[in-house]
């Protein structure tokens, strides 16, 4: 198996180098990956409006058997479920992991539909002012400066479900 990645900002490429060291794995960007691989592909790629970027291309090109999502949000089965309804995986597994926020590697275009989106959030958080928790601190500082969130531990369940293969 290969690992073959997209990213924008460096955060699923991070995810992507740590697997692979840990696994014994090569990492390849989807833009220098070999043409004709023919082994097995663990696809990973940044999140833009629910779907994995570079996802589409991959599964055309290779023989993918699991993908992952890399986006701002915390894990949750409200994220794997908006993953699996918006993102043809050809059958393999599905996973998300968190990773971060860079608006200054951004475009004013990105930055935008992240504050637009974010919005209603920053808003409820600033509001509360003083009765903010100290969770709730950091995460209205990640939206508003941004931030990373990437982990080694974060690898685990991929790991895991590369070891039934």
């Amino acid at each position: 198996m290969v690992i073959i990645y997209h990213s924008n900002t460096g955060f699923t490429r991070q995810y992507a180098e740590m697997l692979a060291k840990a696994e014994k794995l090569k990492a390849y960007s989807a833009d220098e990956a070999p043409a004709g691989l023919e082994e097995l592909v663990f696809f990973m790629g940044p999140l833009m409006a629910g779907h994995i970027t570079g996802l589409d291309k991959a599964v055309k090109k290779y023989k993918v058997k699991g993908v992952c999502g890399v986006g701002m949000s915390p894990a949750s089965q409200q994220v794997m479920d908006l993953l699996a309804k918006s993102n043809y995986t050809a059958g393999g597994a599905l996973f998300y992991l968190q990773g971060g926020w860079a608006p200054e590697k951004v475009g004013w275009v990105k930055r935008r539909m992240v504050g637009v989106a974010t919005k209603s959030i920053r808003e409820g958080l600033q509001s509360k002012g003083s009765r903010r928790s100290p969770e709730e601190d950091q995460q209205l500082n990640f939206l508003i400066h941004g931030g990373s969130y990437v982990a080694y531990e974060n690898l685990k369940p991929v790991q895991e479900w590369m070891k039934t293969l």
